[in-house]
C-alpha cells in the first residue's frame, strides 16, 4: 500500500535534486553555498533571488565563487567582457565557460560587472532611469593662480556648463573665459560659448548642431562665429567607454579689430573619446579641424585633452586637470599659429 507513495517521493526527490543541478550557487568563504537565481553583480554586490528571499545581497568580499546554469555577461574592471556560463572549484578557481573564447579563468575582484546574457548593463539601465527623472545638470569650473615679487600676477579661468542628456538627446549649452592680469597689464582676455545638441537617429548614428562664439583680444579677434551641422557615429558606446566621430560642413565668420572680416565654407571633421578607468579617474579627449573649402592650407584645429579626479564619495566635486591647444595655420601677422593652455580647476556638479 506504500509503494505509489514511494515512487512519488522518488520523482519528486529526482526533480528536486535536478532543479538544484541547475541552479545557481553562490559560495561562501566560510564554506556554506547559497542556491537561487542570480540578478546582477554591481558595484561589489550580487543580488539573488531564493526560495527563503525575495531579493538578497551579498558582498563579493564574502564570496569565494559562483556557478550559473545560465550564460551570464562577465565584465571585467578594464572593460573587457565574456558572455557565458560561471563555474567555480577549489581546484580550478572561478572561470567563465565562453562559445566565443573558451574557458576564462577570472578574479571576482576584478569583476566590475555580472548580468544575463543579452540584457542590458544594469549601470546603462540605472543611467537611463535617472536620467528619465532629472535630464538636467549644470557643472561649474573655476580655476585660480597668482604670483607676487618680481613679478605680479592674477590669473582666472573659468566655465560652465549647462546639460541635458535623455536616452536619445544630449545637449550642451557653454560659457568659459580666461583672464590674466600681470605687472598691472592685461595679458590674456578670452571668452567662448555656444551650444552642441546631438540627437540619435539610431542606436549608433546621431545628427549633431553646433554653434561657437570667441572673443579673444590678444589674438586681435572681435568675435568668431562657426556655424557647423552633420552626422556622427559611435564606434564604442558603453557606461564606462565612449568614442564617436563626426563629420559636417558649416560657416565660419571672423571680425578682427583691425577692420578684416573673413567668411568661409568649412568643414568639420572630428571626434570624441571617454573613458572612466576607475571610479576615481575619467579621461577625456576631444579633437576637432575645420578645413577650408577655398584653401585646404588654412584649417583651424582643437584638441583638449583632460583627466578627472573626484574628491568626495559623491563624486560632485572633482578636480579637472588638462591641456588645451588651438592651432591656426593662417592666423592675423604677428600672431603665433599654436595656442597651448594648460589648466587646473576645481569642478562642482549640480544635479
Amino acid at each position: 500500500m506504500f509503494r505509489y507513495p514511494s515512487i512519488v517521493a522518488s520523482v519528486a526527490a529526482v526533480f528536486g535534486f535536478c532543479m538544484t543541478c541547475v541552479a545557481d550557487e553562490v559560495i561562501l568563504d566560510n564554506g556554506s553555498r547559497i542556491v537561487g537565481d542570480i540578478q546582477d553583480l554591481i558595484d561589489g554586490k550580487v543580488t539573488l533571488k531564493t526560495d527563503f528571499s525575495e531579493d538578497m545581497t551579498i558582498e563579493t568580499g564574502q564570496i569565494k565563487g559562483i556557478s550559473t546554469d545560465k550564460p551570464m555577461t562577465v565584465q571585467l574592471n578594464g572593460g573587457d567582457r565574456a558572455v557565458g556560463v560561471l563555474r567555480y572549484s577549489d581546484q580550478e578557481g572561478q572561470r567563465v565557460k565562453s562559445n566565443g573564447v573558451g574557458d576564462v579563468k577570472i578574479d571576482l575582484g576584478g569583476v566590475s560587472g555580472i548580468w544575463a546574457g543579452g540584457k542590458e548593463s544594469p549601470e546603462v539601465v540605472a543611467m537611463r532611469e535617472a536620467l528619465a527623472k532629472n535630464p538636467w545638470s549644470i557643472k561649474l569650473h573655476l580655476g585660480i593662480d597668482g604670483q607676487t615679487g618680481n613679478t605680479d600676477r592674477f590669473s582666472i579661468n573659468g566655465r560652465m556648463d549647462i546639460l541635458r542628456k535623455t536616452e536619445g538627446e544630449r545637449l550642451l549649452i557653454f560659457a568659459a573665459g580666461r583672464h590674466t592680469h600681470e605687472n598691472n597689464n592685461d595679458t590674456i582676455k578670452e571668452i567662448l560659448g555656444g551650444f552642441r545638441l546631438e540627437v540619435d537617429v539610431d542606436d549608433r548614428w546621431f545628427a549633431f548642431g553646433k554653434l561657437g562664439l570667441e572673443f579673444d583680444e590678444f589674438e586681435n579677434l572681435d568675435l568668431r562665429t562657426t556655424v557647423s551641422g552633420g552626422f556622427g557615429y559611435f564606434v564604442i558606446k558603453e557606461a564606462k567607454t565612449e568614442f564617436k566621430v563626426r563629420v559636417g560642413v558649416g560657416f565660419k565668420n571672423e571680425s578682427f579689430n583691425t577692420g578684416v572680416s573673413d567668411d568661409q565654407a568649412v568643414a568639420e571633421l572630428g571626434w570624441d573619446f571617454m573613458r572612466e578607468f576607475t571610479r576615481w579617474l575619467l579621461f577625456t579627449h576631444e579633437a576637432t579641424i575645420f578645413p577650408s573649402f577655398e584653401d585646404t592650407k588654412d584649417f583651424r584645429l582643437v584638441v583638449e585633452n583632460a583627466a578627472e579626479i573626484p574628491i568626495n564619495g559623491d563624486q560632485n566635486w572633482k578636480i579637472r586637470i588638462g591641456v588645451r591647444n588651438d592651432y591656426d595655420a593662417m592666423p592675423e601677422p604677428g600672431i603665433e599659429r599654436l595656442d597651448t593652455y594648460y589648466f587646473m580647476n576645481v569642478v562642482w556638479r549640480v544635479n
